[in-house]
C-alpha cells in the first residue's frame, strides 16, 4: 500500500460520518500543533548529530597531528644517533667490543641456567606432587609459584632456542636433550590446569574460590603475555628494520601458549560431558528431561553470581559460559530431534522443554530471543506438526491392526466373538479406546489446544474410517447371505452371522459411550475456541456410531427377510388368500427375534424392533408390485385385517402397542384405497396424502390397479386431485416406495443404504 493509500485510509477512518466534517477545523489545528512538535524534535536531533560529528571530525585531526608529531620526533632521534657515532672516532671498535662483551655475558648466563634446570625441575616437580589431590577442597597452595617458575623456564628455553637458530645441529639437538625434561613438566602443570578448569563450578559450590582466583590469575596472566606475542611478531613483520636495532623486542616469549583457549577449551568440555551424562539418561526415561537438565541454570546462576567476582571484568565470564552453555544445549536437542528413534514422548518433552529454557533465561536476565542459534532453530510449530504426526501414526497402526483382526474374526468366524453380560461384544473396543485415551493423555501434556485438537480430529478421521470399513465388511457378508440360494451355498458360509452382527452393533453403542467421556474429560480443559472444536468433532463420532448401529440392525434384518421372500412373494396374489402368509412371516420373524434378544443390547432392542416393524410393514405394502396381484373388494379386507391382527400379535410381545400402531396406522389408508367406491376415492386419497405428505403418486396408482373393479376414471381421479401438501420435517413410512418403484422389492435394501434409515435412535 503506497502513501496515498494509507492517507485515504486514515481520512476514511477520521470522517466515518458527514458530521466529522465539522471537526476539520480542530483536526487541522491538532496536527499543525503535532507537526510544530515533531519539527521542533528533529531540529534539535539534528543539532545534537551535527555536534557530535563536527567533535568527532575534530578528534580524528588532532589524533594526525599528534602521530606527524611523533613520526618527526624519532626522525630526529635517528638523526642524533647517526650524528653521535660519526662523532666518535673509535665508535666501530667500541661497539664491537660491547657485542662482544655482551654475548660473553649472555653464555654465561645462560651457562649458569642450564647447569641449574635439573634443580629446578625438581623444585617444580616436588611442588606439583605437594598439591597433587582429587578433593575439591585441595586449594593447591603451590599453583601460582609453579606457574611463574614454569614460565621463566619456558621463557628461558625460548630464548636459547631463538639463539641457536644459527648453530648446527648438534647444538640445537644438545640444547634440546637439555630441555626434555621441561615438556613433562609443563604436561603435568597443564594437566593441573585444565583439571581445575573442568572443576571450575563445583570448586565454588565447595567453598574454594582462592583456588578459582588463582587460576584466573595465571589464565590472564598467559593471555596478557600471548598478546604482547603477538603483537611483537606483528610489530617485527611490519618493521623489521627497527626490529633488528632495538634488541628488547627480541626478548621475552616468542610463541604464543594459548592458554586462554585450553581454558575455554576444558570448560566446554566440561559443559559436553554433562551433556552426555543427560543424553544417557533422557534416552532411558525421556520424560524426564527436565530432571536430566536441572543442573543447566544452576550452573549459569552460579557463574552469574560468583564468577563475575572472582575473575577478569574484560573476560565477560557470564557471556562466555552462556554461549558456550546455549550453543551446547542448542547441539544436544538438535541431535536428539534429528534420532529416527525418537518416540512422541521425547518430542513433546524438548517441545515443552524450550518454553522452561525462554523462562529461565528470564530468571537470568537474558533474553531468550536474542540468542543464537534459536534453541530448537525456530522449528516449534513443525516439530509440534511432527509431534502430532508420531501419535496419529502410532495411532493408525494400531486401529488398522485391531481393524485387521476384528474383520478376519467377522468373516471367518472361527470362534463366536466375546460375551459380556450376555450379550455379544468384539474384544477390541476396551483396548482401542485405551490406546486413543493414552494418547490424548500425551497431546494434554502439550498445553497446546492446537495440538489437542490436531490429535483429537485425527482420533475422529481413524474411528469414521473404522465405521466405513465395517460397514463395508457386513454389506459383503450380507450379500453372500442373500445370494446363497442352494443349500450347498449356504453350507459353505461360516455360522454365527447373527452373533458378530450384534456384536459389532452392541459395540458402536459402547463406542458411542467412550467418545462421550473422552468429550467430557477433555473438552473442558481447552480454551473456549479449541472446546467447541472437539465437542463438534467427537459429537460427529459419535454420530457415525449411531448410523452404523442402525445400519448393523438394518442388515440383520436383511438376513430375516431373505428368509420371507416367498411369503412376502405371494402377498396380495391368488394364494394369499385364505392363506397363512403373514402367519409364517411371524412365525419366522419370532424365532429370530427370541435368538437374538438375549445378545442384543438393551438399548438397541426396541431400535431393532421398531426398523423390524417398519420393514414388515413396508414389505407388505410392497406387495402390491407382487405378479398377479389383485384386491377382491369383498376378500381383500378381510384377510388385510386378518394380517395386521397377526402383525399387532407378533409385535406387541415385543414393543409397546402404541408404538406398533404408530407405524402400521398407515393401513387404515392403504384399505381405505382398496374398499372404498369411486364416488369416495379422491377423498380417501387426499386424507392420505394430508397423513403422508410424501406419498408417492405411482404407488397410489399401483395400488388402484390391482383392485379387481379399477377403471380409467379411477386412475384419473386420483391423478387429477392435485392435492398440495406442505413439505413436512422427516420422510414418512412411505418415502421408502420411491426407491421401490424404480428398483422393485429385491432393490429394498439398497433403498435402507441410500436414504440412510430416516430413523432415529
Amino acid at each position: 500500500m503506497d502513501e496515498a493509500d494509507n492517507i485515504s485510509v486514515k481520512l476514511t477512518e477520521l470522517l466515518r460520518h458527514p458530521e466529522d466534517l465539522d471537526k476539520i477545523a480542530s483536526l487541522k489545528s491538532e496536527f499543525s500543533r503535532k507537526k510544530g512538535h515533531v519539527d521542533t524534535q528533529l531540529k534539535a536531533a539534528l543539532a545534537t548529530q551535527l555536534k557530535v560529528t563536527q567533535s568527532g571530525i575534530n578528534a580524528i585531526n588532532d589524533g594526525q597531528k599528534i602521530l606527524n608529531a611523533v613520526k618527526e620526533e624519532m626522525v630526529k632521534i635517528d638523526k642524533l644517533c647517526s650524528e653521535a657515532e660519526e662523532m666518535i672516532d673509535e665508535f666501530p671498535l667500541i661497539n664491537k667490543i660491547s657485542k662482544i662483551h655482551r654475548n660473553f655475558v649472555a653464555v654465561e648466563e645462560i651457562k649458569s641456567k642450564l647447569q641449574g634446570l635439573d634443580s629446578r625441575l625438581v623444585e617444580v616437580d616436588r611442588m606439583l606432587v605437594d598439591d597433587s589431590g582429587d578433593s575439591l577442597a585441595n586449594e593447591m597452595p603451590n599453583l601460582l609459584p609453579i606457574h611463574f617458575a614454569i614460565m621463566q623456564l619456558q621463557d628461558f628455553r625460548e630464548d636459547v632456542m631463538h639463539q641457536s637458530e644459527r648453530a648446527d645441529n648438534d647444538v640445537k639437538e644438545t640444547l634440546e636433550s637439555y630441555f626434555s625434561p621441561l615438556e613433562n613438566t609443563v604436561g603435568m602443570f597443564d594437566e593441573r590446569v585444565g583439571i581445575i578448569a573442568m572443576s571450575l563450578i563445583e570448586l565454588v559450590r565447595a567453598g574454594n574460590r582462592s583456588l578459582v582466583v588463582r587460576l584466573a590469575k595465571i589464565i590472564d596472566s598467559e593471555e596478557r603475555s600471548d598478546e604482547k606475542v603477538l603483537a611483537l611478531q606483528e610489530a617485527q613483520s611490519n618493521h623489521q628494520d627497527l626490529a633488528t636495532r632495538f634488541k628488547s623486542i627480541q626478548k621475552g616469549p616468542k610463541v604464543a601458549r594459548g592458554y586462554k583457549g585450553k581454558f575455554l577449551a576444558c570448560v566446554k568440555a566440561a559443559a559436553q560431558a554433562k551433556f552426555e551424562a543427560a543424553k544417557e539418561r533422557f534416552e532411558d526415561n525421556p520424560e524426564d528431561l527436565e530432571k536430566c537438565l536441572g543442573w543447566y541454570f544452576t550452573d549459569l546462576q552460579t557463574v552469574k553470581r560468583e564468577f563475575v567476582q572472582l575473575m577478569p571484568r574484560r573476560w565477560k565470564i557470564f557471556d562466555t559460559y552462556l554461549e558456550i552453555y546455549h550453543n551446547s544445549m542448542h547441539d544436544f536437542l538438535k541431535d536428539q530431534i534429528e534420532k529416527s528413534d525418537l518416540d512422541g514422548q521425547g518430542l513433546l518433552n524438548i517441545i515443552l522443554w524450550n518454553g522452561e529454557y525462554n523462562k529461565g533465561m528470564k530468571a537470568l536476565g537474558v533474553k531468550a530471543a536474542e540468542l543464537k542459534p534459536q534453541l530448537i532453530d525456530g522449528r516449534e510449530a513443525e516439530l509440534l506438526r511432527e509431534y502430532s504426526q508420531l501419535i496419529v501414526k502410532k495411532m493408525e497402526e494400531w486401529m488398522n491392526k485391531i481393524m485387521e483382526d476384528d474383520t478376519r474374526d467377522f468373516i471367518l468366524r472361527t470362534h463366536q466373538p466375546n460375551e459380556e453380560d450376555s450379550k455379544w461384544h468384539m474384544p477390541s473396543v476396551p483396548t482401542m479406546f485405551t490406546m486413543i485415551n493414552q494418547q490424548l493423555n500425551v497431546a494434554l501434556d502439550s498445553n497446546r489446544g492446537n495440538v489437542v485438537t490436531g490429535v483429537v480430529d485425527e482420533c475422529v478421521r481413524l474411528l469414521k474410517n473404522r465405521q466405513a470399513r465395517w460397514q463395508e465388511v457386513m454389506a459383503d457378508e450380507i450379500n453372500k447371505h442373500v445370494k446363497a440360494t442352494t443349500k450347498e451355498d449356504l453350507d459353505d458360509l461360516p455360522d454365527g452371522i447373527l452373533e458378530y452382527m450384534m456384536a459389532v452393533a452392541n459395540d458402536q453403542i459402547r463406542s458411542a459411550a467412550y467418545t462421550q467421556e473422552i468429550s467430557d474429560r477433555v473438552a473442558p480443559m481447552l480454551s473456549k475456541k479449541y472446546e467447541d472444536q472437539v465437542r463438534r468433532a467427537l459429537e460427529d463420532a459419535m454420530n457415525g456410531f449411531v448410523d452404523l448401529a442402525t445400519y448393523s440392525l438394518a442388515q440383520i434384518i436383511e438376513i430375516i427377510f431373505n428368509d420371507l421372500k416367498p411369503p412376502i412373494k405371494n402377498l396380495f396374489t391368488p394364494a394369499w388368500y385364505n392363506g397363512s402368509d403373514m402367519e409364517t412371516m411371524a412365525t419366522t420373524m419370532r424365532s429370530y427375534v427370541v435368538d437374538l434378544s438375549p445378545g442384543l443390547d438393551a438399548d438397541l432392542f426396541p431400535a431393532f424392533m421398531h426398523q423390524l416393524s417398519e420393514k414388515t410393514c413396508v414389505a407388505y405394502l410392497g406387495g402390491v408390485h407382487n405378479k398377479g396381484a389383485k384386491f377382491r373388494a369383498s376378500e381383500a379386507a378381510a384377510q388385510i385385517r386378518s394380517d395386521v391382527a397377526v402383525g399387532y400379535g407378533f409385535l406387541t410381545e415385543f414393543i409397546d402397542r402404541g408404538e406398533v400402531k404408530g407405524v402400521w396406522t398407515v393401513l387404515e389408508h392403504f384399505l381405505a384405497l382398496i374398499c372404498s367406491d369411486k364416488p369416495h376415492l379422491g377423498e380417501k386419497y387426499d386424507a392420505f396424502k394430508q397423513s403422508y405428505w410424501d406419498l408417492p403418486i405411482s404407488w397410489v396408482e399401483a395400488v388402484v390397479k390391482c383392485r379387481d373393479d379399477k377403471s380409467k376414471d379411477m386412475l384419473e381421479i386420483v391423478r387429477s386431485r392435485g392435492t398440495y401438501v406442505p413439505r413436512g420435517g422427516e420422510s414418512t413410512i412411505m418415502s421408502r416406495f420411491v426407491v421401490l418403484l424404480a428398483v422393485g422389492f429385491e432393490g429394498f435394501r439398497l433403498t435402507i443404504l441410500f436414504f440412510k434409515f430416516s430413523l432415529i435412535i
